[in-house]
């Protein structure tokens, strides 16, 4: 007996002793897509919005992405693009902006957001084949007076998907200040950095810190050119954003560029045809001594023949969390 006893002590011991095992790790895919398709009052050509909407169709279905980020969604065609994929992705969120109270899908709202005839929504839509069980709107506070998206609802939205049944994967989906002329380029970047901070309050203020986070959207941070813009630390653009952000960005890998002006035709319409630079970026976000989400390699996504959907080039990648 006593020997039996000593045995199950023993057992017991190392049971207790013995670690949980860790759930498995799940991964999304995620595309982002800046789809060109502006308010009418900017581009009252509906033939040729609804020939790129049904081209954009095309390569998002060909992607067949967990999640879809679209940014500048501004256009009834992207309306109607957007209703014609809930078929795979039936799980969106409103337009970010469009709204400025709770009541139309959105769990919080925060930030600035306009009521005026004369400001359009922010053009930012998450769609996703997972349950979205959360969905927090943010209308950026910091905004560059003087330039178009002074007019805009632009911001964000953060959202929490049940992955794979039941695992939460956070993302948020935005499109920061653009550039609009060489002089702009300071303010802008400095505007641009003070969005990622509002992004930054708005995960740490919904998101427990035991959840991983992503992040993807047109942020029009030059990468190439912005490396040659350094602070006093040593660091280029994209390297401040992910200090603001505080978190990691990834774009298309070298020899890519999502505005292309010497390939798409539509990006050399604002551009000079020599431009080349990556705008949009897939990453993930620390803070609060949360799980780091894993982004893989970014990928930029060409167009084949045919109406060209916009003049950005998508990007995806694989997130494990």
């Amino acid at each position: 007996m006593r020997k039996l006893a000593a045995l199950a002590t023993l057992v017991a011991l190392l049971l207790t002793a013995t670690p949980a095992l860790a759930a498995p790790a799940s991964t999304a895919s995620v595309l982002s897509f800046n789809l060109w398709q502006l308010p009418w009052i900017a581009n009252p050509d509906t033939a040729d919005k609804q020939a790129r909407a049904q081209a954009a169709e095309k390569v998002i279905r060909a992607n067949g992405t967990d999640v879809v980020v679209l940014e500048e969604a501004f256009s009834a065609e992207a309306e109607s693009l957007r209703k014609r994929l809930t078929d795979a992705w039936p799980y969106q969120t409103p337009l970010v902006g469009q709204y400025c109270s709770t009541a139309p899908g959105w769990s919080t709202v925060d930030g600035n957001c306009s009521n005026s005839p004369v400001v359009v929504n922010g053009g930012v839509v998450v769609l996703s084949k997972w349950p979205i069980t959360e969905a927090h709107q943010l209308v950026f506070r910091n905004s560059y007076q003087g330039t178009a998206d002074y007019l805009a609802n632009k911001g964000a939205a953060l959202v929490r998907i049940l992955a794979h049944g039941s695992r939460p994967l956070w993302l948020a989906g935005t499109h920061l200040q653009a550039d609009e002329a060489p002089d702009t380029l300071p303010k802008a970047h400095e505007i641009r950095m003070a969005q990622l901070g509002e992004i930054h309050g708005l995960v740490a203020r919904y998101v427990p810190g035991g959840d991983p986070v992503a992040i993807a959207g047109d942020l029009n941070i030059e990468y190439w050119a912005g490396q040659g813009r350094k602070d006093g630390l040593g660091r280029g653009q994209a390297r401040q954003g992910e200090a603001a952000l505080d978190g990691v960005l990834r774009t298309a890998p070298a020899g890519k560029y999502t505005f292309d002006a010497a390939t798409n035709p539509n990006a050399a319409k604002s551009v000079p045809a020599t431009y080349r630079d990556s705008l949009d970026y897939i990453g993930a976000l620390r803070g609060g001594g949360r799980p780091l989400a894993d982004v893989g390699a970014v990928s930029m996504v060409s167009y084949g023949d045919g109406t060209l959907p916009s003049d950005h080039y998508p990007v995806r990648a694989s997130v494990r969390f």
